[in-house]
């Protein structure tokens, strides 16, 4: 395994720059021919070339080339990975090792951070200083304290801070949320959500973190909940960032029971978990997560007056006769018109429509930090419910900025 490949949290933040506050990835740019500044209004550069830099951010800014913006460069730890990810673009682009160098190119003027959680707070912070504009992948961080730092920096930049918080595009999540505005289904009282999946990406080019747990061994960093913050942080702030959205708003209270069952192997991150989300007027949402089940996420809405499913194929609404209405439930299939993928995910095509919009106008992003922010609150809030076997308040930790 290279050098690259073993460094810690540890070994990253002793490479701080001096006075910086922030932290060096180390390297030497091996930059191609110098790509000059174009008419396209954001040129973008992206920091962590792995499965979500190299698979999801690259192939979407090549469908959005044409309405206003160029990749131009990428910058990596791991040489093979980072000049793999250099032939997925299609043109000459300059690769870095040092995300530093990469921020100093002046012909940059936005950042896409994909890189672990445990590294997101500090690339945050460089990158607002470098003055650029930055969409940063969830979560926000691996800690609340992360969390409070990344919304302190967001609220410092005179640019445009975006989280990659992308579920509420998708076009089944869309329909949702316009049934329920519409009243589809009266006022909104139980919300079931259940998610499941099989475990993490297991590929050998994962960054390994040293974890301090289990005497520095190198593991998958979203084995170790210092690395990725947790499970329910990883993977299910984006539903639980779904179901605010439904309820209105953030919950007055979460319960929660998570643990691991199937996977014991040393992590310390969960497999499966169940948590209770306690919203105001009388609303009360469920999560389910498993990290050892069939690939799905079902949602049903059950409001006072029908009810919204979309569980696999399915995608109905069922509104129940009114007192004295004759006949029974009223069931009406739900046509999304989802567009064609063309190998990429229209929910972060949106992404990037928004973030140039924002850039273009000054409106502020839809996927905002506050959204982040609240999504990893609810997943660290839910964790202690399940340490104290009891509901916990939203108000019981320490303000994350959300």
């Amino acid at each position: 395994m290279s050098e690259a490949k073993q460094l810690s949290r540890r070994g990253l933040l002793s490479m701080a720059a001096a006075g910086a506050g922030t932290f060096m990835i180390a390297g030497t740019a091996s930059a191609l021919a110098e790509t000059p500044s174009n008419d396209k209004p954001l040129r973008w550069g992206i920091i962590g070339t792995g499965t979500r830099g190299a698979y999801t951010h690259i192939p979407t800014l090549k469908e959005v080339e044409a309405r206003g913006h160029d990749l131009i460069a990428l910058c990596d730890v791991v040489e093979e990975r980072l000049h793999s990810a250099a032939g997925k673009v299609g043109h000459a682009v300059q690769t870095y090792s040092d995300y530093q160098k990469l921020l100093a190119n002046p012909d940059i003027n936005a950042v896409v951070i994909a890189v672990p959680n445990l590294l997101h707070r500090e690339v945050l912070a460089a990158t607002v200083q470098a003055g650029k504009h930055v969409l940063c992948e969830k979560p926000a961080g691996a800690t609340p304290e992360d969390a409070t730092a990344m919304g302190q920096t967001a609220a410092s930049s005179k640019n445009v801070v975006m989280f990659g918080m992308q579920y509420r595009n998708g076009a089944r999540a869309k329909k949702i949320g316009e049934l329920i505005a519409a009243g589809e289904v009266g006022k909104p009282k139980y919300l079931v959500q259940n998610c499941s999946r099989g475990d993490w990406n297991l590929s050998p080019e994962v960054w390994r973190y040293a974890d301090p747990k289990r005497g520095g061994q190198l593991v998958n960093w979203r084995f170790a909940h210092a690395a990725s913050g947790g499970t329910l942080n990883e993977f299910s702030c984006h539903y639980l960032d779904l179901l605010h959205w439904y309820a209105g708003g953030l919950p007055t209270s979460i319960s929660c029971d998570g643990g691991i069952s199937v996977y014991h192997d040393g992590r310390d991150t969960w497999d499966r978990a169940t948590v209770t989300l306690k919203y105001s007027d009388d609303l009360t949402a469920v999560h389910t997560l498993s990290m050892f089940g069939p690939s799905r996420a079902d949602m049903t809405v059950m409001g006072d007056e029908g009810s919204i499913e979309s569980v696999g194929d399915a995608f109905r609404v069922i509104r129940r006769p009114k007192p004295g209405e004759k006949g029974g439930n009223r069931i009406r299939k739900i046509e999304t018109n989802e567009p064609p993928s063309h190998g990429v995910d229209e929910a972060v095509v949106v992404l990037y429509d928004d973030f140039l919009n924002c850039v273009q106008t000054g409106k502020k992003p839809d996927a905002s930090p506050a959204r982040a922010l609240a999504a990893s609150r609810t997943c660290w809030l839910a964790e202690l419910a399940s340490d104290r076997k009891a509901e916990v308040k939203w108000n019981e930790m320490v303000a994350s900025g959300a």
